[in-house]
């Protein structure tokens, strides 16, 4: 699968699309928001792996701008704060903690992509 990741971190940014690719999956690296909204309109992204917290737009709303275009797009946070609220119950959107393992990300992908 294509997933984009967006992560301002550059070195979790870096070790994520490095265990995606491990997995097996193509990995685009973005570094804010506007960059990932960029990728998903070139088209062919199964995934938006995103962080909360970015520069230039919180990853809620780039979710909501991203399933505006792409409504069922699955995604998945990476928050070191838990849950994110607002989305509870929405199909395809799963969270993981902070710092995150391979088995945590395999997991996650499983779930949306089953959604």
């Amino acid at each position: 699968m294509k997933i984009v990741v967006c992560e301002d971190d550059f070195l979790i940014l870096m070790n994520t699309a490095e265990m995606l690719r491990e997995l097996g999956h193509d990995a685009e690296e973005t570094a804010d928001g506007r960059s990932a909204l960029e990728a998903l309109a070139r088209g062919g992204v199964d995934i938006l792996l995103t962080d909360v917290g970015l520069p230039d737009m919180s990853g809620i709303d780039l979710v909501r701008e991203a399933r505006a275009t792409r409504p069922g797009l699955p995604v998945i946070f990476a928050s070191g704060l838990g849950e994110v609220e607002g989305f509870d119950g929405e199909a395809g959107i799963v969270s993981v903690n902070k710092p995150y393992t391979m088995p945590a990300l395999a997991a996650a992908i499983a779930s949306v992509s089953d959604a």
